[in-house]
């Protein structure tokens, strides 16, 4: 979850051992060029245990989470004889204002989710680099550095499309993604004619915001799945230079109609006060054919024991380009270690790190996350692995689809050129704002620019 994470939260968001799974990798020395570790104070250090490492992980209700999170205790405290991983809830969302009550008392865990809060936690000095031989040592692409360093864990590609419901959407005679958002919307008026229920939305949440800023990434960038071209500027930079704007942008202006017209037509009455929860159940039980959200709903088809055929489709673009998914893997949006691990625990840190990729707890993070592996020296593990006949059937055709039409990075370029911090609700604060029956564009878009703006001077 945007993100995860949520997406973001999304977002923004990361995810998911054995007892006969092969050893953890021994662990490696402390993090070359790493932060100075910062002197142990009140609640910090040993007064929070000798050998305990804490670990922030976003548990909540998500029953895949908690089957990951057991794993990766039990891998890390096998290794580590005498040592304990002790388990930070911060529930189903974000934790951005948990870390800022723990940055103000100096009590940051020693291992927390970053999300899309890496660089200013790296801007602060709460977090150390890791070294690139931690990623090599397990397969791992290297994400693009952020002044030179590399801070966060990696886990899977997780991409953000659509999951439809394939019985709804093949009884109207679509079996194939939508080549454009026109046919999508056609489809939709079809589900509708015929007496379907075509859209899950609910906007009491950060969930409200999906469909405008998946569809953003989608549209206002060039695809692409490398680092960025210096010489090629992105709307993001172009935006904090002042040569863009979301109000001028004629991409943005047919973004935004478009998502008007969407929740217009089929939100459906009482969507304010639906939101995440609300979305689960009415697209698990079958009740709508389309559910605009990340693919890590696909780990949750098992767990609530999903009888409906998902699929899971590519985002149709505006602007007559092919469909793609859009990714944020190439983000360091994963697992870091603080400042708060002194001495010997933030070698320990580290080893906490390394059992991400113990074979068993990298499986069980794939399957919670409905992810495809990026971690090729991850011996016996290919990809999500389920006998649920809906869960095996969503990542099949998420596999495909990806193959079939690629992704791009959408926003999500690098630590050095992304969307600003909280900008998602913003996004979020806009659509319900919508809801309420405001619809004239401009006006909307100039209050997204401000809302930009105000992040920017804020971080």
């Amino acid at each position: 979850m945007f993100c995860s994470a949520r997406i973001w939260a999304c977002v923004a968001v990361a995810v998911l051992l054995g007892a006969c799974a092969p050893k953890t990798p021994p662990a490696s020395p402390a993090p070359a060029g790493a932060a100075k570790p910062a002197a142990a104070g009140p609640g910090a250090g040993a007064a929070k245990g000798d050998r305990v490492i804490r670990v922030v992980r976003n548990v909540g209700s998500r029953e895949g989470f908690q089957k990951h999170w057991d794993a990766w205790k039990a891998a890390f405290e096998k290794a580590n004889p005498g040592w304990t991983m002790e388990l930070v809830n911060v529930g189903d969302s974000a934790g951005t204002e948990f870390y800022q009550s723990r940055i103000a008392s100096g009590d940051l865990p020693e291992v927390i989710q970053t999300w899309n809060l890496t660089k200013h936690l790296a801007d602060n000095g709460h977090i150390v680099p890791l070294p690139d031989d931690y990623y090599t040592k397990f397969g791992l692409p290297l994400p693009t550095p952020y002044k030179g360093k590399r801070y966060a864990t990696m886990g899977g590609l997780q991409v953000l499309g659509m999951a439809v419901n394939r019985k709804l959407w093949a009884s109207i005679g679509v079996t194939e993604p939508p080549r454009n958002f026109d046919e999508f919307a056609a489809g939709l008026d079809k589900l509708a004619a015929q007496g379907a229920r075509p859209l899950t939305y609910g906007a009491k949440d950060w969930c409200a915001s999906v469909p405008l800023t998946f569809l953003l990434h989608a549209n206002l960038y060039p695809y692409t799945t490398g680092d960025p071209e210096p010489d090629k500027p992105s709307f993001t930079l172009l935006r904090d230079q002042g040569k863009a704007t979301f109000a001028a942008d004629p991409v943005a202006n047919r973004v935004l109609e478009k998502v008007i017209g969407l929740v217009g037509k089929y939100a459906g009455k009482g969507v304010l006060s639906d939101g995440y929860d609300e979305g689960k159940r009415d697209f698990y039980g079958g009740q709508s054919a389309t559910w605009i959200m990340g693919c890590w709903i696909g780990g949750d088809l098992e767990p609530n024991n999903v009888s409906a055929e998902v699929a899971y489709w590519p985002l149709p673009s505006v602007e007559g380009r092919a469909p793609i998914f859009v990714t944020s893997s190439s983000m360091q949006t994963g697992w870091a270690i603080t400042t708060s691990a002194v001495g010997e625990k933030q070698a320990k840190a580290l080893a906490v790190c390394e059992a991400l990729y113990d074979p068993a707890v990298y499986q069980l993070w794939l399957n919670g996350e409905a992810m495809l592996p990026t971690a090729t020296k991850v011996a016996g593990v290919t990809g999500p692995k389920t006998e649920h006949v809906a869960a095996k059937g969503f990542v099949a055709d998420m596999a495909a689809n990806v193959k079939k039409y690629g992704t791009t990075r959408g926003g999500y370029r690098s630590l050095e050129d992304q969307w600003p911090q909280g900008f998602e609700d913003a996004c979020m604060r806009l659509m319900q704002t919508v809801l309420t029956g405001e619809k004239d564009v401009p006006k909307l878009l100039g209050e997204l620019d401000k809302a930009w703006d105000d992040a920017r001077k804020s971080k």
